[in-house]
């Protein structure tokens, strides 16, 4: 299997969901950073990284979790293998550091597994931005998805 494929696809999967959930961001790329261990990444605001813009703890949670569970669709796999393997490390943090209860998590799990069979032809589109080598800006995933629908 492609490896920047499945990036492209996790990362397009975490851009579309926090644009979907009125969440912004700076850009997102699948271009990996050996330097700081990274296949990809979205890249929050300051704003946001910085915890001045506080969001909704269950937004952030589907935001964190589209990743892993849009890559394992691709990759034919279940959501929870994803979540649980190396790649999904960082995104495995983030959501622990949210404190969401059993219940909060698997509210959070549904909605972003929902999310990724409703936009799986928006998150291709960024993909395929994205396997290019592109950087892509929230204004740039923003009108992707507005073009979408």
């Amino acid at each position: 299997m492609n490896v920047l494929r499945i990036t492209a696809i996790h990362e397009a999967a975490h851009a579309v969901a926090a644009i979907r959930a009125g969440l912004v961001f700076d850009f997102v790329t699948a271009v990996p950073d050996d330097e700081l261990e990274l296949d990809g990444e979205l890249h929050w605001t300051d704003l946001t990284a910085s915890g001045t813009v506080v969001e909704s703890p269950h937004l952030h949670a589907v935001v964190l979790l589209a990743g892993p569970c849009a890559e394992a669709r691709e990759r034919g796999l279940r959501a929870d293998r994803v979540f649980s393997g190396v790649a999904a490390s960082g995104d495995r943090e983030a959501v622990a550091s949210l404190g969401l209860s059993e219940e909060q998590f698997l509210a959070a799990t549904r909605d972003a597994l929902a999310l990724i069979e409703k936009d799986w032809a928006v998150i291709e589109k960024v993909a395929a931005e994205l396997e290019q080598g592109y950087d892509l800006e929230f204004e740039e995933v923003e009108a992707i998805v507005g073009a979408s629908g």
